[in-house]
């Protein structure tokens, strides 16, 4: 799959609220990346799906495999999901130019779906979704939902009951800013530009989807 893509321009979607809000028509103009319960945007569906989070992945089985499209799922659990291409995580901090060699998770589901589209040969990466925005200062830990926390596009992201991890908004930061290096650095130059409003990201350049 290395440079597929070469010289196009993708969309990458994080799964905050603000992601209701996109027009489904430019959600479907460009090849994109979608994660974890992306499953659950009606009408739509990524061209390219990832997941590695352990939690997510054991509770929707069933519906990753529904999923339509190219999939690549954290090496451990990779078995689970029928087609998936694996990913390894060495637990080292960088920015991997060859992500089905080795790849760095970077505490962001979002940060592993950046190094995919550099290998793929994405000159330009659109941010949508990616509200980078959580009440909670205590990055990873596992939480138990009660009831809906209103952190994502679907009120029913997380069904009572089911485990998630609190974003790492702090380490995570620290792994864009790899990737904001290694697309700035490459040759032609390539960006990455983060379309989401009010996004409480600011490693990346924003801008608007009206302009795309």
């Amino acid at each position: 799959m290395k440079n597929r893509h070469k010289g196009e321009t993708c969309l990458v979607l994080g799964n905050g609220r603000s992601l209701k809000d996109v027009p489904l028509k430019f959600l479907k103009k460009y090849p994109s990346f979608g994660t974890n319960r992306i499953y659950l945007l009606d009408s739509f569906t990524p061209t390219y799906y990832v997941a590695v989070n352990e939690n997510i992945i054991n509770q929707s089985i069933e519906e990753i495999n529904a999923i339509d499209a190219t999939k690549f799922i954290a090496a451990q659990f990779a078995s689970k999901i029928k087609g998936a291409h694996p990913l390894a995580d060495n637990g080292s901090p960088h920015f991997s130019k060859n992500p089905f060699d080795v790849l760095y998770e970077g505490f962001s589901v979002t940060y592993v779906c950046l190094q995919l589209a550099y290998w793929m040969g994405f000159t330009t990466v659109l941010l949508v979704g990616v509200d980078h925005k959580y009440p909670t200062s205590n990055g990873n830990a596992n939480v138990l939902t009660s009831a809906p926390n209103g952190n994502h596009f679907a009120k029913d992201y997380y069904a009572p009951g089911e485990i998630w991890n609190n974003p790492d908004l702090v380490r995570s930061a620290k792994a864009f800013e790899m990737a904001k290096e290694a697309f700035y650095k490459s040759r032609p130059r390539r960006k990455i530009v983060n379309l989401t409003p009010d996004s409480g990201l600011d490693v990346f350049k924003k801008g608007s989807i009206s302009a795309w």
